[in-house]
């Protein structure tokens, strides 16, 4: 895990379909649940795209 600052699972987007997203949010974790996230997403970081920015870039980012 980073320990620059902490982080926070605080939603998860989900991809249904064409142009069929959900987003999941308002629930809370574990340091543990967090833990074993971060521990699978670590072991793809090679793997497919990421961003980091504002709200505001992350949903631009999505929108494209």
């Amino acid at each position: 895990m980073n320990t620059e600052t902490k982080q926070e699972i605080i939603g998860i987007v989900m991809c249904h379909g064409e142009n069929d997203y959900g987003y999941w949010g308002g629930f809370s974790l574990t340091e543990e649940e967090e833990e074993q996230i971060y521990e699978i997403l670590m072991r793809h970081d090679t793997e497919g795209c990421s961003i980091r920015g504002t709200r505001n870039d992350i949903a631009n980012e999505i929108r494209e």
